[in-house]
């Protein structure tokens, strides 16, 4: 089976931050009765509206996974340190969760959150190498 990689590093990292931070994200927007405004007796609704969510979060930060994508491969044709990289990319997702966030729903509330997701979860995963 051929790797997913170029000059020894696996693209897995990309992946698993993407998903990491939609899911740790939704999970805190879910929670935090900030922004659910939904009655909290009325679980199958915030179940639902938490899946549309999602849903809505993973189209919307296509721009957001193409731009680390780019960035990515440009690391990968330079000799930097995996942590500059992953710090690099953890500020490009910022970034793009900022623009996305103030362009769509307008409330900097669900930035704070899904930023708060995203850089949790580029600590906790490691650009492995081959």
């Amino acid at each position: 089976m051929k790797s997913l990689t170029k000059n020894g590093l696996k693209w897995s990292y990309i992946f698993k931050h993407w998903i990491g931070t939609l899911l740790l994200g939704n999970i805190l927007v879910s929670i935090f009765p900030v922004f659910n405004r939904l009655n909290s007796v009325d679980i199958g609704l915030t179940i639902l509206v938490s899946i549309l969510w999602l849903c809505y979060s993973a189209i919307y930060s296509i721009p957001t996974l193409v731009c680390c994508i780019l960035a990515f491969s440009w690391f990968e044709d330079n000799t930097l340190n995996v942590n500059w990289i992953k710090m690099t990319l953890i500020l490009v997702i910022l970034a793009g969760i900022t623009m996305t966030v103030a362009l769509t729903v307008g409330s900097m509330e669900v930035a704070i959150y899904y930023s708060i997701a995203a850089i949790v979860t580029g600590i906790l995963f490691k650009i492995e190498k081959v």
